[in-house]
């Protein structure tokens, strides 16, 4: 048999343990259990009201004006015709034509290649997209390839979280380059040629399964 003091704290207990439970569809405000915070939570439910004010809604429209932390606007929003009239605000200089090249063979060249022709080194896995460098993108404004870079198009997903504006202002202007050199005219190439310009360290190294893979080589045929 137990000791008559062990009883005791056993009763006690088992009281204590009854006393801070509840039947079933029954209810109780004395809730005595460890770290009640882990239960008891003041989380905004959806459709749930205010918990100081119960007259409002616990999710409110924010207050005009007002963005997400680290997010930064788009100037317009891609279903108007505004957006052609956005001009690349970036100077063309040699440090921006470099830090564009720079983002563009770190986050463009994949599916784009190079070159801007569409042979990225995810060709033939995936689909292939379009040039850059003919038909219509050609024609298009700087406002929309900022729009298309900042918002994604198709199987192009957005990338305003992954480059800031002046970066994808920065990649615009690389891509007028790389549209030029696809594109030149004679003179251009009169002029190339009495520079002595060699073209033929241009194309980025791939990374192969042996190690790099010199541009030339890497570009899908």
């Amino acid at each position: 048999m137990l000791p008559g003091c062990l009883v005791w704290i056993v009763a006690a207990a088992l009281g204590l343990l009854l006393f801070g439970c509840a039947g079933p569809g029954t209810t109780t405000t004395t809730q005595i259990e460890y770290q009640p915070d882990m239960y008891v939570q003041q989380s905004v439910r959806p459709l749930g009201t205010d918990h100081v004010d119960a007259s409002l809604p616990a999710m409110r429209v924010p207050p005009a004006h007002t963005v997400p932390v680290n997010y930064t606007p788009f100037p317009q929003p891609s279903d108007v015709s505004g957006v052609d009239s956005i001009v690349d605000p970036l100077p063309i200089t040699p440090a921006v034509l470099a830090k564009g090249r720079q983002l563009f063979d770190n986050y463009c060249i994949v599916c784009h290649g190079p070159l801007a022709n569409g042979l990225g080194y995810i060709v033939p896995k995936m689909t292939q997209p379009p040039p850059l460098i003919a038909g219509a993108p050609l024609q298009f404004s700087d406002g929309r390839i900022f729009t298309i870079v900042t918002q994604g198009q198709g199987n192009m997903p957005p990338y305003q979280t992954e480059l800031d504006s002046a970066q994808r202002w920065a990649i615009i202007h690389y891509v007028r380059v790389l549209q030029l050199a696809a594109n030149p005219s004679p003179s251009d190439m009169a002029r190339a040629q009495r520079a002595g310009m060699d073209f033929s360290h241009d194309l980025p190294p791939a990374e192969g399964p042996n190690g790099p893979i010199p541009g030339s080589e890497a570009i899908p045929h």
